[in-house]
């Protein structure tokens, strides 16, 4: 049995990013209430634009931070799944029949192709390890 798990590089943790999203929200309404106690009420509606636009962001940073592609090859069957969003794809090759092939993309330029089914692979494989990995993946296939 062998296994490639390739995942994003996420600076934050999911923890992390809660405390961050919690400490500026506090701060920006600290500073707006202060700007709204001395008269000056329009801030608080930059403050509202301002925490909807992070709230967007962190929301779109968050359904993809544990995206994820994993390859499990066990005997003579190759297991490909993808979370991405959250929505998770599988796909089951025969090894004996399967091979990896470039596709001429230049961001995902890695595939699996077996008869009529081909599924493009390695979006979270560095540039630089790419041809590394598809040497790698190619040994256990076609065996």
């Amino acid at each position: 049995m062998r296994t490639w798990l390739m995942k994003r590089n996420c600076s934050f943790s999911p923890k992390q990013v809660g405390m961050f999203y919690v400490s500026i929200v506090c701060f920006s309404l600290l500073v707006a209430t202060y700007f709204l106690l001395i008269g000056v009420w329009m801030v608080i509606i930059f403050t509202t634009i301002e925490i909807l636009a992070l709230t967007i962001a962190l929301y779109v940073y968050t359904r993809h931070a544990l995206d994820y592609e994993k390859i499990t090859i066990v005997g003579k069957q190759l297991l490909f799944e993808r979370s991405w969003g959250g929505k998770l794809q599988q796909h089951e090759f025969n090894t004996v029949w399967t091979k990896v092939i470039s596709t001429g993309k230049a961001d995902r330029d890695i595939a699996l192709k077996s008869a009529n089914q081909e599924v493009i692979i390695g979006f979270f494989v560095g540039v630089n390890e790419r041809e590394k990995f598809q040497k790698e993946l190619q040994q256990y296939l076609g065996v």
